[in-house]
């Protein structure tokens, strides 16, 4: 194999030097938010020195965020970081908003990321707001990317600090919702976008080894180290 094809491939996640981390779902549920708080972990001093080295691609650090009655993401942005292996993130458009067409050149750039060798899918759903176009979320996605993501996905929760029920009720009294947690083998989480914590950035992480049993997590004194 040629080294650009070699390039290309560990690009894409074929290879298994990489991981790639896709945040997937519909708009104004915190994608493009959530994918900023785990690159914010960053900041922290201890993260950077156990964990963390990040690089840019494209002219911004974060991805654009801001409350919209219209889409803001409209492609697939990529940042990339080393969590001792290289880890891509992934913010991607909304694939289902109904006042718009799919684009199918976005939708294959997403293919491009979310493959089932190395990839962990994030499908981001606002607390207090599953709509009933979401109800039905996992199976289009499953169709439209050609596979069942569902055995790499984490379902995660933003607006955690909304919350003021246990989360298992919240998702027990939602038949659809707990279909899909059920579905993606009960793993789920929690952000609060509001707080960037870096520890919280290593809860999901550490749920990493579930579906990678050979992901190089390992606990430290201080907070869970991925090296």
């Amino acid at each position: 194999m040629n080294s650009s094809k070699s390039q290309c491939d560990s690009a894409h996640g074929v290879s298994g030097t990489i991981l790639n981390i896709v945040l997937l779902g519909e708009s104004g549920t915190g994608k493009s938010a959530s994918g900023n708080t785990i690159l914010a972990a960053e900041n922290s001093q201890n993260f950077i020195k156990q964990a963390f080295s990040l690089s840019q691609q494209g002219s911004s650090k974060e991805f654009i965020s801001y409350p919209s009655s219209t889409p803001v993401t409209t492609k697939c942005e990529v940042r990339t970081m080393k969590l001792g292996i290289q880890v891509t993130v992934v913010d991607t458009p909304d694939f289902f908003c109904e006042d718009e067409r799919v684009d199918k050149a976005q939708l294959n750039e997403c293919k491009k990321y979310c493959q089932e060798e190395q990839c962990v899918v994030l499908l981001v759903i606002q607390l207090g707001r599953f709509t009933d176009g979401e109800s039905e979320i996992l199976e289009k996605l499953e169709e439209n990317l050609g596979w069942e993501i569902r055995k790499k996905t984490i379902i995660l929760f933003t607006h955690g600090e909304d919350l003021n029920i246990k989360v298992e009720k919240f998702i027990g009294e939602r038949s659809r919702l707990n279909h899909i947690v059920e579905a993606c083998g009960q793993r789920y989480y929690i952000f609060k976008n509001t707080i960037k914590d870096s520890k919280q950035v290593m809860g999901l992480i550490e749920k990493f080894p579930e579906m990678f049993p050979n992901f190089p997590a390992k606990q430290s004194p201080t907070l869970c180290c991925v090296c």
